[in-house]
């Protein structure tokens, strides 16, 4: 009997076990147990032990499984986990989220080169925004992100891989499927990550328009071949954007100013701590205006700075 093709499967949600009792997988985000703003895994999952004292299962895409529970059990369970904040309906999950994965990286890897799990968000949120604005809304694709070489989010089965080669810099991986079952192959060595939106939207353009039905990002990389996509994007592309602006606003085309002294221009980010409650709400408001919460921040603060100013 020919053996199936495999097929990647996350079992998130709730799932029957087979002899009557059930088994819940629950989505961590790059495996993280914390207790951030609204979000309370730590705690549920510490009342869901204390109470049920129910077997637990990681998997190897940093999630959770609660098995063993009986269906008497399944209400009460629900219950703690959305009081607390938690996603347990897979379908509710942003796709980019539920099918990405990031190393810890900075500043606990003493291997990191640069950042993963800390900068793993950001990127999808502005993957999305890209992706959007292209018209592809519908679409995702597994993203796996490490700070370092090693590989250890597996970056190298992944649709769309970054592997950290220098500070603020990536290796990008093209060309896996969705089922994991091909190797990616390194289409660029060192990618500043300030250029991700410039670099990745002429590859979607080309990736929306001669796509065969159905077909996935990562399969279209792979059918198409490198040298075709680089010909696209060499010839196609996108307008540069601004990092800065003189009114306010964020994401303007960049217009050629009139010769100045240099300064350095290198585009560094810098961060700036906030509190949970105030993290969350931010990235309830950047969520509802489809925005980044780096582009929203910046022009809360800009207008903010003008005002006083």
């Amino acid at each position: 009997k020919p053996i199936p093709p495999f097929q990647y499967k996350d079992f998130l949600g709730w799932n029957e076990q087979g002899d009557g009792k059930l088994f819940l997988g629950i989505s961590i985000e790059n495996g993280r147990v914390k207790d951030e703003g609204a979000f309370k895994l730590k705690t549920a999952l510490r009342e869901i032990t204390q109470r049920f004292t129910l077997p637990m299962r990681l998997t190897a895409n940093h999630n959770l499984i609660l098995y063993e529970i009986e269906p008497e059990q399944q209400q009460a369970l629900e219950n703690i986990l959305k009081s607390n904040g938690i996603i347990i309906t897979p379908e509710d999950i942003e796709p980019l989220v539920r099918y990405s994965m990031a190393c810890p990286a900075l500043p606990t890897c003493g291997l990191a080169i640069t950042e993963s799990e800390r900068a793993l968000p950001g990127i999808i949120e502005r993957i999305r925004v890209l992706l959007d604005k292209l018209g592809l809304q519908e679409e995702h694709f597994v993203i796996r992100m490490t700070g370092c070489p090693n590989g250890c989010a597996r970056p190298y089965m992944a649709e769309l891989g970054f592997v950290g080669s220098a500070p603020e810099k990536y290796q990008v991986w093209l060309g896996g499927s969705p089922d994991q079952t091909r190797l990616a192959r390194v289409y660029e060595n060192k990618m500043p990550i300030q250029e991700l939106e410039s670099f990745l939207e002429p590859i979607f353009v080309y990736f929306k328009t001669e796509r065969q039905a159905e077909e996935s990002f990562g399969d279209f990389c792979d059918r198409v071949g490198f040298d075709a996509i680089r010909e696209y994007c060499h010839s196609n592309q996108p307008t540069p954007i601004s990092t800065k602006s003189e009114n306010g606003l964020v994401n303007e085309a960049e217009v050629p100013e009139s010769v100045k002294p240099k300064v350095n221009t290198q585009n560094r980010r810098h961060r700036i701590r906030v509190r949970d409650e105030l993290h969350q709400r931010i990235k309830e408001a950047a969520n509802k205006q489809g925005k980044t919460m780096t582009d929203l921040a910046a022009e809360a603060l800009e207008a903010y700075l003008e005002k006083i100013s």
